[in-house]
């Protein structure tokens, strides 16, 4: 239903972040506001700071994004206030808050000031524990807040910060399949100038310190040693886009090792690609997992977060410590000449 038949009665739903740039959780937003039943809601992001990467994207999908420029300092006593005049301003009915986000408080608090009916704290994943400030902010906001958890692992990071159990679901997140169909290695690899008979590891991940990138190159001469043909190629941008190429030069991995920055071409290099790799070191419940088993490809990843609940080790992929460069290539070179064919039935949760 396109944005100008909205009801006059429809709850005003709004997704706030600190900006709304590249990331799983980000894109899952978008995705999801395309399909809420507009006669009932009416979805807008908020960005605390400012607009970000996919504000764009968003704004296609006919989502209204509102940038607020709070935030630019690692404290700001005024945005709570600043921020609840705006949700005021919008009429904002439920506020759908990511609790992995140094803006996450300031929501909650603005959200409290300005009436919010309804609050969604959202535990998608963290990068590391929160400072105690924030810890002791956000225990005074536990009441009145219904809290989602991306999957279980993430239920029990909840439950062991003082959330009561009743006030968590657990919703696990869904992809557009249809962008990611299976397709011929031969010919995306053609489309994209890559080699026939090498195999080919993909790693679609932000180029981030939890990502597990430099366990990766650790792993390379190992890999290398037992697979001497191999292309890694990593699709994603971040903080370490130029210390992980860096990294890899010194190690004499120019070769190997190839970092594609952003990519909009996600399921051709899923086509392309004999085994998708995520060797990270924190996660929820990743998208790019779902998005290779679209493309029935298998996945080489660590066994963190909710990883487990979607990868079924020696089925639909493989399971490997986080931090453990020789695990990784031994994972990644068992499986260089036969990598599993999957169905569709394969790639389900356990």
């Amino acid at each position: 239903m396109p944005a100008s038949a909205h009801s006059d009665r429809a709850h005003v739903v709004a997704y706030a972040f600190l900006d709304l740039n590249d990331g799983g959780a980000q894109r899952l937003t978008i995705a999801a506001c395309k399909h809420l039943d507009r006669r009932k809601y009416r979805p807008i992001i908020l960005c605390a700071r400012r607009p970000g990467a996919l504000a764009t994207e968003a704004l296609s999908s006919g989502v209204p994004l509102h940038a607020m420029g709070r935030l630019r300092y690692p404290l700001d006593l005024a945005a709570p206030g600043e921020l609840s005049h705006s949700l005021r301003r919008l009429k904002v009915t439920v506020l759908h808050v990511q609790l992995y986000s140094r803006s996450s408080t300031y929501w909650r608090l603005a959200g409290r000031l300005a009436g919010v009916p309804l609050l969604v704290a959202h535990e998608w994943c963290r990068p590391g524990p929160a400072p105690p400030l924030r810890r002791a902010v956000d225990r005074v906001l536990l009441g009145g807040t219904s809290f989602v958890a991306a999957s279980r692992a993430q239920r029990l990071d909840l439950l062991e910060a003082g959330v009561a159990a009743d006030s968590i679901d657990v919703v696990y997140s869904g992809i557009e399949i249809e962008g990611f169909a299976p397709a011929g290695r031969d010919e995306a690899r053609r489309e994209l100038g890559l080699p026939s008979g090498v195999p080919i590891v993909l790693v679609p991940a932000r180029l981030h310190p939890m990502k597990g990138h430099v366990d990766l190159l650790a792993a390379m001469p190992e890999l290398l040693s037992m697979t001497p043909e191999l292309l890694v190629l990593c699709a994603g941008d971040g903080p370490l886009r130029r210390v992980l190429p860096a990294l890899a030069a010194a190690a004499g991995l120019g070769d190997e090792v190839r970092f594609l920055g952003q990519r909009h071409d996600m399921a051709r290099l899923y086509a392309a690609a004999d085994v998708v790799a995520l060797p990270s070191h924190i996660e929820g419940l990743p998208s790019v997992v779902m998005e290779a088993f679209a493309a029935l490809r298998a996945v080489v990843a660590t066994s963190v977060g909710g990883v487990p609940e979607i990868v079924l080790d020696g089925r639909t992929g493989w399971l490997v410590p986080p931090r453990a460069p020789s695990a990784l290539a031994a994972a990644l070179a068992s499986n260089k000449h036969h990598f599993m064919m999957l169905s569709v039935d394969d790639c389900t949760m356990n």
